[in-house]
């Protein structure tokens, strides 16, 4: 019998066409001595589209589609996640990530990927990763390096070295260190108690909550397109993060290897018409540019701020995981 692999999506219906992407591209490069079963988390996902996904479901690649407003309501009683509002990249979807250790107790370790990526690698590679204790095993989010404001807001806002500050999108979780620290009761306790203001809600919590637990993984795990760096020669998962997608713009590094999975994912026309109707639109483009600045400009007031991440533990040091 061969190991399983569990790895996690959250996505709601407009990110489907993309997430079938990721999944083709999974089960195209994954070796072939491990099962996999591929957890799809979502509250909103038409009975069309979960149709058409239905079609990566297989012997050794298992497909479960999971609603979770039943299983969040249980941990979160007060409803409280509900009411945030993250404008044009983030939404209720972002947090399901935190939940995953408490939700799956029949997992120790298991992989989650934001659905905005390609994996032109073999994942079974990730997963043979060694966490030891560390809670999560991570990149360093180079995107954010040379962005002035969003350097600052994780040095002053969340209180921890911007040059270590990991992106969440592609995540080796040690799901049992998680349940022992309960990760997910102790961001709804930050949650409650203090309602801070978050550019990167689930990223900010995951760096401040686990810092000093977190293996660094290898860049190529997490390659996200950038004109300041150069592009990798053989990247394991691309994450198209932001606005760096192939579908927004058509001159995003790695855009070649994003198009080579889509026309083989079963929502080819529908990616290409929505890419076509984005970009015949001046103000959608100029809505979507406006969000981006949007969130540098929050970067540059909350680094002001008197209460943040860092003033918090600077106090309360225990509020972290490991302390």
């Amino acid at each position: 019998m061969k190991n399983l692999i569990p790895v996690f999506f959250s996505v709601n219906d407009a990110y489907a066409p993309y997430l079938a992407t990721a999944l083709y591209s999974i089960k195209e490069n994954a070796s072939k001595n491990y099962d996999y079963r591929i957890h799809i988390l979502s509250d909103d996902l038409s009975d069309r589209h979960i149709e058409k996904l239905r079609r990566f479901d297989s012997e050794g690649f298992r497909l479960e589609f999971i609603p979770l407003s039943e299983k969040l309501s249980c941990l979160d009683p007060d409803g409280r996640l509900g009411g945030h509002g993250f404008g044009a990249f983030a939404s209720l979807t972002i947090y399901f990530r935190l939940f995953i250790p408490a939700l799956f107790p029949q997992y120790d370790k298991a992989i989650y990927l934001d659905s905005d990526i390609i994996v032109p690698g073999d994942i079974s590679r990730l997963w043979e990763e060694k966490l030891g204790r560390n809670l999560i095993g991570a990149c360093a989010d180079y995107s954010i390096q040379h962005i002035l404001p969003f350097m600052k807001y994780i040095d002053e806002y969340d209180g921890v070295d911007h040059r270590n500050y990991v992106n969440s999108g592609v995540l080796l979780m040690n799901l049992k260190r998680l349940r022992e620290v309960d990760l997910a009761g102790r961001f709804l306790l930050w949650n409650r108690k203090y309602r801070l203001e978050t550019v990167a809600p689930d990223q900010d919590y995951l760096n401040v909550l686990c810092w000093g637990s977190i293996h660094y993984l290898d860049p190529q795990w997490d390659a996200m397109p950038s004109e300041r760096i150069s592009s990798f020669e053989d990247p394991q998962i691309i994450h198209f993060n932001l606005a760096s997608k192939p579908w927004l713009n058509e001159s995003v590094p790695y855009g070649d290897l994003f198009w080579k999975y889509a026309r083989r994912s079963g929502f080819y026309g529908e990616i290409v018409r929505s890419w076509l109707d984005f970009i015949s639109h001046p103000a959608k483009t100029e809505q979507y540019r406006q969000s981006v600045d949007g969130l540098v400009r929050m970067a540059g007031r909350l680094s002001e701020s008197d209460v943040s991440f860092r003033s918090i533990i600077a106090s309360k040091a225990e509020m972290r995981l490991c302390c």
